[in-house]
């Protein structure tokens, strides 16, 4: 039970530094700039890059060490006390370096924590992904709160973490939770199949999330703290989608065919409340559809094989957001915003017809050899 209840502290650690105190660093990307002395385009470079330092750091530590709840505590404690100093400095190195050690430490707590979470059974990994989501709408209503002091929202997001990170500490001293290094070897064919659908939702959710605040922005001058309360509104019913019951892997094309609908919502929306309600349908579509693909997983996995399936499925999906994100917003200074926006909901459902068709033939030969036998 004590284990357990490590596991499940390592799991929200990981959330707190992943979409609160990490969203807290994209959302106020600007103002923190204005505090700091740097252009709010170069924050997001700076917070790209500790992003990409981390995700590199994290897949080393998962193969090479696998998952230890005490060391999720301790990186934890350093990522929550990087966010605190990066949000009460006002000098461009120190705040550099606060973010890239925040970044670096942030890694290795959300591979281990999303590891540990696979054993938390069915509903730990439905309420871990549901608290994913709560972690976003918590982040935006703190950014919304705390825009014109962009450092008061970092420090509480930073405090949370190392908080977690302690009580993480605590709960593994008698016994570490702890999940042998991952193998590629490990990831078979239910987690292959996995991946694309994976992707898709990264697709949907990194290309729209963003793009939609800027879309705010400039089509009808919502500015500053409006922009991350209209976030924290289209997060919220996703909540309810990921804990209502019947997950089913088979459902998961239609849920991302549902998300694809959401960002051309989001680019044809005629009004804020429009855009919100396409933005939602996104989240909501997206990350039931994650909930159920995680089930998945976790269910075609031993124990020994879930570090490797849990590392490579969150690197897939956190790449494929990354590049939904640049895509767009590459594509949107060439062709606009909205237009870049369809783009992108092109290629989530272009991602998702070739993962159903690579399942279709994948069931072929099965059941010629049924009916043969």
């Amino acid at each position: 039970m004590r284990e357990s209840a490590g596991a499940g502290a390592a799991a929200l650690c990981a959330i707190a530094a992943g979409p609160v105190a990490g969203g807290q660093l994209v959302l106020l990307g600007k103002p923190l700039g204005g505090v700091v002395g740097l252009p709010g385009a170069v924050v997001g470079y700076i917070v790209v890059t500790a992003a990409v330092l981390g995700l590199l750091i994290a897949g080393l530590w998962l193969w090479r060490w696998g998952a230890v709840a005490g060391m999720a505590s301790g990186c934890g404690v350093l990522a929550g006390s990087a966010s605190i100093v990066a949000g009460s400095v006002d000098g461009v190195v120190s705040f550099t370096i606060a973010v890239l050690v925040a970044g670096v430490a942030a890694g290795p707590l959300l591979a281990i924590g999303r590891a540990l979470a696979f054993e938390l059974g069915r509903r730990g990994l439905v309420c871990t992904c549901a608290a994913v989501v709560v972690g976003m709408a918590a982040a935006a209503w703190l950014a919304s709160r705390y825009y014109e002091d962009p450092a008061g929202g970092l420090i509480i997001a930073g405090a949370l973490t190392a908080l977690l990170g302690l009580v993480t500490g605590l709960l593994a001293l008698p016994g570490p939770a702890t999940l042998p290094p991952g193998r590629l070897a490990a990831l078979g064919a239910g987690v292959r199949s996995a991946l694309p659908h994976y992707l898709a939702a990264g697709l949907a959710i990194g290309g729209t999330t963003l793009p939609a605040l800027h879309l705010l922005l400039f089509r009808w001058n919502e500015f500053g703290a409006e922009q991350c309360l209209w976030l924290s509104f289209a997060a919220a019913p996703a909540v309810g989608a990921v804990i209502a019951p019947g997950h089913r892997a088979e459902a998961v094309p239609m849920l991302m065919i549902l998300a694809a609908g959401g960002t051309l919502l989001v680019a044809v929306a005629p009004g804020p409340v429009t855009l919100t309600i396409g933005l939602a349908l996104t989240l909501s579509a997206s990350s039931r559809a994650v909930a159920a693909l995680d089930e998945g997983v976790r269910r075609n996995t031993t124990s020994a094989d879930r570090s490797a399936a849990a590392g490579a499925t969150a690197a897939v999906a956190v790449i494929s957001g990354l590049t939904g994100l640049g895509s767009v917003d590459l594509l949107g200074r060439l062709i606009g915003t909205g237009s870049a926006l369809t783009v992108s909901a092109l290629g989530v459902l272009v991602a998702v017809w070739l993962s159903v068709r690579r399942s279709a033939r994948r069931r072929r030969p099965a059941a010629i050899e049924r009916g043969v036998s």
